[in-house]
């Protein structure tokens, strides 16, 4: 392990420890009331204002429950959702759409002109501090004649901008010659401009890439030391810590034991990744995820494939994440998530409080402000002196 990253667990072990992480306040987590019904865009449900072309017979064509909605950021710039859908169009609509991230309205879509290839030809999105957002396919490489991964980038959210192909390439896998890569499940965007980076999940083998897209390269990292990630632990929820050389990932798993949370660091460059820690969270259904800072403390949200609850757990110890608040906007019967995907992503940060966005597939979009407690001043100390993995605020 990273010496540096020994320590500052030690740290963070040792001041928690010792309970100088207290917070006063109160932490609540509540739909926003203005996002579709009380905080959730349910599947098929229209909203009035909708873009044209954007329904069938009184049903939303682009959230539905047949598997089809996998990717959906938020865009710093704008204070808006992307979504990505796979389901079938109508009136001239495209499927990667720009959604009202105060009401969940469908205000436009975004061209989808020259992208193409992959299992799916669009399935995850991203959206970096510039606003620049980030689409990338679903690529089943089998180690000859595979699909590459590609990613695309849209200089902003107007409907008239078109995509430009910023990556593709079998080369994010790092050289793997045994086993059949899967890659695109899950993504991360963070930084912006020439900084930016993205990460990509993989399974059938050990670990994930990191894309620079405005170079085009990737480096993948697939062997940790010590010990620790297995094949698979990135594929379903994957995000960057406090910067792109920390990297958080789960898999699905029956109960949670059965899939950790994996903690790890890479140096950006050909060699291995440094497996920093392994976590427990509190259901195998935690994998879509995203990580940020509220007043100086880091922050995880998850939510449940199988409930569409969403947990949010303070990550000042990463060894040891400790449940917060969770809650859930959604009603009555769910469409079950199969296949365990989705996407959580933070909004906007205001003091104590933030904004969150969740997607388990199949199960609509919830939308909450997240208020947590105020640190006293030895808990900022601990944090400072603990995080192993601080993200920048969204």
């Amino acid at each position: 392990m990273n010496r540096t990253n020994i320590a500052r667990l030690a740290i963070a072990s040792t001041l928690i420890a010792a309970g100088l992480t207290s917070v006063a306040g109160a932490q609540s987590i509540v739909g926003l009331a203005s996002f579709g019904v009380g905080g959730w865009r349910a599947p098929n449900a229209v909203q009035a204002g909708d873009a044209l072309g954007t329904e069938t017979a009184g049903v939303y064509n682009f959230l539905q429950t047949v598997n089809n909605e996998r990717g959906m950021a938020y865009n710093p710039i704008t204070g808006n959702l992307i979504l990505v859908s796979r389901s079938g169009l109508t009136g001239g609509a495209t499927n990667i759409r720009v959604l009202s991230g105060s009401t969940a309205t469908d205000l436009s879509g975004l061209s989808t002109t020259g992208i193409g290839g992959g299992a799916f030809v669009q399935n995850m999105v991203g959206v970096g501090t510039d606003g620049r957002i980030y689409v990338g396919n679903l690529s089943t490489n089998t180690q000859s004649g595979g699909s590459p991964f590609r990613l695309y980038r849209y200089d902003d959210s107007l409907s008239a901008t078109l995509p430009t192909q910023v990556f593709s390439s079998l080369i994010a896998y790092n050289g793997i010659t045994a086993g059949t890569p899967r890659g695109g499940d899950s993504l991360d965007v963070i930084g912006g401009g020439a900084g930016t980076r993205v990460a990509i999940g993989y399974s059938g083998v050990v670990g994930y890439a990191v894309i620079d897209p405005t170079a085009g390269t990737a480096q993948g990292y697939n062997a940790f030391t010590p010990a620790g990630p297995l094949a698979g632990d990135f594929r379903l929820g994957i995000t960057f810590g406090a910067t792109s050389s920390d990297v958080i990932g789960k898999q699905t798993g029956g109960t949670a034991a059965a899939a950790p949370l994996r903690v790890t660091t890479n140096p950006g460059s050909a060699t291995n990744g440094t497996s920093v820690t392994s976590a427990t969270l509190l259901s195998g259904g935690e994998m879509a995820m995203d990580y940020t800072t509220i007043a100086g403390v880091p922050y995880l949200a998850v939510v449940d494939a199988n409930s569409s609850v969403v947990r949010i757990y303070d990550f000042s110890n990463p060894a040891s994440p400790a449940l917060l608040v969770s809650g859930t906007t959604t009603s009555g019967t769910l469409a079950g998530n199969g296949n365990a995907v989705g996407s959580v992503a933070w909004g906007a940060v205001s003091g104590l409080s933030a904004t969150l966005y969740a997607m388990s597939t199949n199960q609509g979009i919830q939308a909450f402000t997240v208020t947590v407690p105020e640190p006293t001043t030895l808990g900022l100390l601990a944090g400072a002196a603990a995080m192993v993995l601080r993200r920048r605020s969204k």
